[in-house]
């Protein structure tokens, strides 16, 4: 899957686009992982404990949200 990054996203961290892939991919991808479970590789060190972070912006929670939701 490969997908363009709009200009609303440019000004985005390192760390929010490679969330922002995974939301993407997640999303892509959800009918068939809705009923399965499924694991995320990245080499973005800071996500991989997405669960124990604190979620500072507004942003973040709305795309976390979408996550548990599987």
């Amino acid at each position: 899957m490969s997908k363009g990054l709009s200009p609303r996203y440019h000004e985005l961290s390192t760390y929010e686009k490679e969330y922002l892939a995974i939301v993407v991919a997640v999303d892509q991808w959800r009918p068939y992982q809705q009923h399965n479970e499924f694991v995320i590789y990245t080499d973005q060190k800071s996500l991989i404990h997405l669960e124990e972070q604190r979620l500072t912006t507004p942003w973040q929670q709305r795309a976390f949200t979408k996550l548990l939701g599987l």
